[in-house]
């Protein structure tokens, strides 16, 4: 009788352990996506301010893109029960009885990571922004200050601030004055970017519009001083948008984007590099911030010999700790910004091959 009960109580764990097999795999979807999304964010910061800082020291751009992530759980569980006496056991000898059970859980997620290199490289890092999606960001909400100041090289000859290997020329105060004028009719509702087809197959027109239906006087200043800017024609107000370096005609804006090297390069300018870099000539010298700025400004990214305490993001680099300030908004604006460039850069098909597949236990 007592094996028999035995026997039942080690197929009630058994059947215990396989039904929490069964729900095994729903009770770790919602752990294991905020965990990924977490991790996948914390390591795209890390490698952009690793590249960041790499520009000073003149090394080249690399990034390793995450291809895919496949994870498997498996459970496996195990009994056993068993029982021996002595057949020349006396009256009062009792038989041995055995019972056991085994769970061994295991979870092996397997990455896929794809370095960015050839054609893949060439346009995701080194090809101006799409026009395309850099306006349409702007009807969608994003800070046309930003998405401008850090995304745009000139509006109509406007320039933008530039960087090239032979040195660097500051941005035109024509530029910055145009962008906030841009960005205070956002705020007013009064900036709109309309996309058009005009038949299959063709890339969209876009327009840039101002004006809204509660248009009062503040407003209409600012729409003539940003056409006075722009050389646009007062009577309209509604532009063609096109890629192009300098202005054609008053009823078009030409827009020149940055690639994301560029934008990587105007932020290592303000890297406050490690004593003795710079003058050793181990580093490339900094860029010049004018006081009135708004966006861009020397020690954007520190360093010191110390690990950081409260860092939005920081990576080790020869010998020392480079990191932005958990408490500087603007920086972070700033690298935020950079990652949603990563998703706006149209990189087509995948042409490189090279991939490695890291099986993990």
């Amino acid at each position: 009788m007592k094996r028999l009960s035995r026997i039942a109580l080690l197929g009630m764990l058994m059947s215990v352990l396989v039904a929490g097999c069964a729900g095994l795999g729903p009770k770790h979807v919602e752990r294991d996506r905020i965990e990924y999304t977490l991790s996948m964010a914390d390591s795209w910061k890390r490698q952009i301010l690793l590249n960041v800082v790499r520009i000073r020291y003149v090394e080249p751009l690399s990034f390793i893109d995450v291809g895919e992530i496949v994870s498997a759980y498996s459970l496996e569980t195990g009994g056993s029960a068993g029982s021996s006496f002595n057949l020349f056991s006396g009256a009062g000898d009792t038989a041995l009885f055995d019972l056991g059970a085994t769970a061994k859980y295991t979870d092996r997620p397997t990455i896929t990571y794809r370095p960015l290199t050839g054609l893949a490289f060439f346009r995701g890092i080194m090809s101006p922004m799409p026009l395309l999606h850099v306006l349409m960001s702007i009807e969608s909400g994003v800070s046309v200050e930003f998405l401008l100041r850090l995304g745009v090289r000139s509006i109509n000859g406007l320039r933008n601030e530039t960087i090239t290997s032979t040195g660097y020329r500051a941005v035109d105060s024509r530029f910055v004055q145009a962008v906030k004028l841009l960005a205070s009719l956002q705020s007013a509702n009064a900036l709109h970017v309309d996309r058009a087809i005009s038949e299959p197959g063709a890339p969209p027109c876009l327009r840039l519009r101002f004006g809204s239906n509660n248009e009062d006087l503040v407003e209409a200043a600012q729409v003539k001083d940003l056409k006075g800017l722009l050389g646009l024609d007062p009577d309209t107000n509604s532009f063609v948008l096109g890629f192009g370096a300098t202005a054609n005609g008053d009823k078009t804006i030409m827009l020149q984007t940055y690639s994301l090297a560029q934008v990587l390069a105007s932020v290592s300018g303000r890297v406050d590099m490690p004593e003795g870099d710079v003058a050793s000539h181990r580093a490339l010298p900094g860029m010049p911030t004018s006081e009135d700025d708004g966006l861009f400004r020397e020690g954007m990214v520190r360093s010191s010999k110390i690990k950081p305490e409260e860092a939005f993001v920081s990576v080790q680099y020869r010998g020392n700790w480079f990191w932005v300030d958990d408490f500087d908004l603007r920086t972070k604006k700033v690298f935020s910004f950079i990652m949603l460039a990563f998703t706006l850069m149209d990189k087509g098909s995948q042409d490189s091959q090279l991939q490695l597949t890291v099986p993990t236990q």
